[in-house]
C-alpha cells in the first residue's frame, strides 16, 4: 500500500497559512504551498480537522462532519485543493474522528433532547452520577450529568465530546457515510483518530487503582485502563484507506 512507505506531511491548518489575513490558516493557505511540497517530495498531506466545530479541541470536536468550518474556506476551496494536490502527484488524507462527536452536533443535540429520542442510543447513556470511576483522558470523571433526562452521558475527552456508540448500527453506517461523502469528493484515506476508545466494556465495570500511583485522584494515570481502551491521547497513526464506495452526499437521517 502507498501509505506503508510513502511520505506523508501532516498539516495543521489553523497556523499553516494564512491568505485572507485573519490570522487563521486556510484550506487556499495549503493549495498555495502544494509546489513546495512537492519538490520536497511529498507523496500525501495528511489534514488534521477542518469540519466545522465551535473548536474547544482545536477541531476534534465535529458538530458537522461533511461542512468545511468556515475559519478555514469554503468547500470549493477544498474540492480545489483536492484537484490542486493530485496535479502534483500528491495525495489527501483527512482526519476521521469516529470516537466522538461536539455536544453542539445536531445528533447529540438530538440525543439528549429526551430518553425518547430515537437518537438516544446513537451516545452512551448511563443511570448514575456518575455510573462507575472512568476518569477522562483530560482528567476528572469521564461521566457529565444531564439533570433534564436524569442519566449520565459518557466523554472519553471533554464533556463537550460526547462518545459515540458504535454497537448502534445506525451509527456505523452514520459514519460510514460520512467516509463515502470525502472519498466522493477525492480524498484518497483516511488517518483514524482515537480508534482505542471506540468500544467500551458493555458492563460498565470500574478501573481498577493504579499500584503504587500517589499523585492525584482525577487523573487518567491514577487508575488501570482495564474497561476502557488505552489511550495515549497521541494523534500520531499511519493514515489508512477507507470506505472505497463513494457517494456525493452524508446520506444519514437526520
Amino acid at each position: 500500500m502507498w501509505w506503508e512507505r510513502g511520505v506523508v506531511y501532516e498539516i495543521y491548518p489553523r497556523s499553516f497559512q494564512d491568505t485572507n489575513g485573519d490570522g487563521v490558516g486556510d484550506l487556499r493557505g495549503v493549495a498555495d504551498r502544494l509546489p513546495y511540497l512537492a519538490r520536497l517530495g511529498v507523496d500525501a498531506i495528511w489534514l488534521t480537522p477542518f469540519f466545522e466545530s465551535p473548536m474547544r479541541d482545536f477541531g476534534y470536536d465535529i458538530s458537522d462532519h461533511c461542512a468545511i468550518d468556515p475559519s478555514f474556506g469554503t468547500m470549493d476551496d477544498f474540492d480545489a485543493l483536492v484537484v490542486a494536490a493530485h496535479g502534483h502527484g500528491i495525495k489527501v488524507v483527512l482526519d476521521f474522528v469516529p470516537n466522538h462527536t461536539s455536544d453542539l452536533h445536531p445528533w447529540f443535540q438530538a440525543s439528549r433532547a429526551a430518553r425518547e429520542s430515537p437518537k438516544r442510543d446513537w451516545y452512551i447513556w448511563r443511570d448514575g452520577n456518575p455510573p462507575n470511576n472512568w476518569i477522562s483522558v483530560f482528567g476528572g470523571r469521564a461521566w457529565e450529568w444531564d439533570e433534564a433526562t436524569g442519566q449520565s452521558y459518557y466523554h472519553a475527552y471533554l464533556p463537550e465530546q460526547p462518545d459515540l456508540n458504535w454497537r448502534n448500527p445506525e451509527v456505523r453506517e452514520a459514519m460510514l457515510a460520512v467516509l463515502r461523502f470525502w472519498k466522493g469528493r477525492g480524498v484518497d484515506g483516511f488517518r483514524v483518530d482515537a480508534m482505542r476508545q471506540v468500544l467500551k466494556d458493555p458492563q460498565w465495570r470500574d478501573n481498577p487503582a493504579a499500584p503504587g500511583w500517589d499523585g492525584p485522584p482525577d487523573v487518567y494515570r491514577a487508575l488501570i485502563p482495564a474497561f476502557t481502551p488505552t489511550s495515549t491521547r497521541s494523534r500520531r497513526s499511519s493514515p489508512r484507506s477507507a470506505a472505497r464506495s463513494a457517494t456525493s452526499t452524508c446520506s444519514w437521517p437526520r
